[in-house]
């Protein structure tokens, strides 16, 4: 769910409640083997005995080469905490590649942040995060150095399942953007710049206070810490699972009489929301070098520091090293929720292996856990709130079309409607859509399987879960695009109030206003993106046994689901017609937002929220 990292810095990953993932046993006693001429049978797959309360410790062991080693069991690992040796309960390696599943039904564009976070929570999914620390890295050689590196690693390091963000000093959380297109990371990296010993010109209202209070290079350092901290955290509510930033720093300045608050803070945020911090020296070597605080930080993190002059080998470590390790559990002998740190020591019996793993945790105290819960509770965002957002492309994705899928009834059937338009601002010489099919299936019935003409097109269906799996194609006949939406069809006669999926039409000047077909066939627009200078024009029915009695309005909000204003309703031609609103975009500010349809009836209630977004 969207904001839940404000609890994980509390409760992290101390607590594995309920364990039931996949595990392997210490390994016992061999069967008989069975009679000669029999089958044989497989090998047996024994599940651990689990408590209710595990420590997970996710461990990666490496050749002499680098290379994850996936063959030990669980007899070849020694873990202690606090210098006592503890039984290991859970045992499992985990392998991700960042190829996809044949089986798997991935949609691999990013389509907002909402569907970023979506597909990150998933086990097969690899998350990365780079942190350009741009307060700390050379404005000349250093910066050009590392773009060149970065570009190459962007581009060809990444599998096609990996979602990948940016973010540096003085990225907002809710402005990082994940994923999984290569050329836009690549042109985020070449808008990358140093400004190690640049002050002037600022940034942002931050660095002119910077300037004011003086000691700029030891505020530096903070915001840094602070951010990559921050980062930690927010990794951390996207997913339970392993999570990486990669760090490209020169190294902190100014903050000697800080540094261990500072360093244990961080390490704490970062080991309780499992994530490691692999930190990049761009420089190499050659220079005069002074003991660098990232390397503790990697190394208390599980992660690595690299300072090498193979820029381009150190990248791809990161990426390999995350391609698999081993998932520990245990319950430690004396259950302690007491605040404090719990060291941890992981060792291998074999020799000639590397092992990385985070040095420890922090138990929560009972006030922790209690206040994490309640924050957690008052930031969760409604199901339907979470749905609708994740409907909105993501800003600068390289989607070919805006395709929009709703329901509403035809002759008093259900029916399903699909649209679509070619998405604005595609880049010149790009491919352009020329032929749009549709295949609407549940389970294995097919429903629909055809093209969707520019005008639109409809289909009767049955009551339920639909999935529709859409593909473009150019004029040669190339897939250039897919995208898998799922929808529930509601039931006519079911519950005693239900909307239709909201129509919604623009008009970019008063021409278009007055020619805009206002029929029961018309077919909505597709995007939801809009200048300030278009009029929208959203049309909706409410049915169920309830309907004639029921109050309706509408209003816009936030996309945290806060009320921001009522919109008025147009008058109905009939007592059984369309609901309709307008809404002048003039006076709307950029950004995210939902306009939430209600209806209301006693005890009977439904809600239809519509996103957009208004870029300028």
């Amino acid at each position: 769910m969207l904001r839940s990292s404000l609890a994980s810095a509390a409760l992290g990953s101390w607590l594995v409640l309920g364990a039931s993932a996949t595990t392997q046993q210490v390994p016992q006693q061999s069967p008989a083997p069975p009679a000669q001429g029999q089958p044989q049978p497989p090998p047996p797959k024994p599940v651990f005995r689990t408590g209710a309360e595990l420590v997970r410790v996710d461990v990666a062991v490496l050749d002499r080469k680098g290379v994850p080693v996936p063959s030990l069991t669980a007899d070849d690992f020694e873990l202690q905490e606090d210098g006592v040796s503890q039984e290991i309960r859970t045992f499992q390696f985990v392998q991700n590649t960042g190829q996809v599943d044949q089986n798997d039904d991935i949609s691999l564009t990013i389509r907002s942040r909402s569907h970023a976070a979506a597909e990150a929570a998933k086990d097969n999914v690899r998350l990365f995060l780079i942190f350009w620390d741009e307060y700390h890295i050379g404005q000349m050689v250093s910066a050009t150095r590392a773009r060149g590196y970065l570009t190459q690693f962007v581009r060809t390091a990444f599998g096609p399942t990996d979602i990948v963000g940016f973010m540096d000093p003085l990225t907002p959380i809710d402005a990082i953007s994940f994923t999984r297109d290569r050329l836009e990371l690549a042109e985020h990296v070449r808008k990358l710049v140093g400004r190690s010993g640049v002050y002037v010109p600022t940034r942002s209202a931050v660095e002119d206070a910077h300037l004011q209070q003086g000691d700029v290079e030891r505020l530096r350092s903070e915001v840094t810490m602070s951010a990559v901290k921050s980062a930690a955290v927010h990794l951390g509510g996207m997913r339970d699972g392993r999570k990486a930033i990669i760090l490209i720093s020169e190294g902190l300045r100014g903050i000697q009489r800080d540094a261990t608050t500072l360093m244990t803070d961080l390490t704490r945020a970062a080991n309780d929301n499992n994530t490691a911090i692999y930190a990049i020296d761009p420089r190499g070597f050659g220079q005069s070098r002074f003991p660098s605080l990232w390397e503790s930080i990697a190394a208390e993190t599980g992660g690595d520091y690299f300072r090498s002059n193979d820029l381009e080998q150190s990248f791809r470590k990161v990426v390999v090293q995350s391609s698999g390790f081993y998932l520990l559990g245990y319950s430690p002998f004396e259950r302690r929720l007491d605040g404090r740190f719990h060291k941890i020591k992981v060792r291998v019996k074999p020799s000639g292996l590397e092992v990385r793993a985070r040095s420890g945790y922090w138990a929560p105290s009972v006030a922790e856990i209690e206040r994490a819960r309640v924050k957690a509770a008052e930031a969760e965002l409604p199901p339907d709130i979470v749905r609708a957002l994740s409907e909105l492309p993501a800003s600068n994705a390289r989607r070919t079309i805006d395709f929009w899928l709703g329901t509403a009834l035809d002759g008093g059937r259900p029916a399903v409607r699909m649209a679509w338009v070619p998405r604005g601002g595609a880049p010149p010489g790009g491919p352009r859509p020329a032929l749009v099919t549709a295949v609407a299936t549940r389970g294995d019935t097919r429903l629909f399987d055809g093209s969707v003409d520019p005008a639109g097109a409809s289909f009767a269906v049955p009551p339920g879960p639909l999935k529709v799996t859409v593909s473009v194609q150019d004029s040669t006949g190339d897939v250039i695009d897919r995208d898998v939406r799922m929808i529930d069809v509601p039931d006519p006669a079911g519950p005693a109030l239900w909307i239709t999926s909201p129509a919604l039409f623009r008009a970019q000047n008063i021409r278009e206003y007055r020619g805009l077909d206002r029929g029961p066939n018309a077919m909505p627009f597709p995007g939801r993106e809009f200048e300030r200078t278009d009029r929208l024009v959203i049309r909706f029915e409410v049915h169920g046994a309830a309907a004639s009695a029921s109050k309706v309005s509408a209003r816009m909000m936030s996309k945290w689901g806060k009320d921001l204003t009522e919109l008025p309703l147009s008058p109905r031609t009939s007592s059984d017609g369309p609901y309709e609103l307008e809404l002048p975009l003039t006076t709307v500010a950029r950004g995210e937002f939902l306009i939430a349809i209600s209806a209301g009836s006693g005890a009977d209630s439904a809600r239809a929220l519509v996103p957009i977004r208004v870029v300028r």
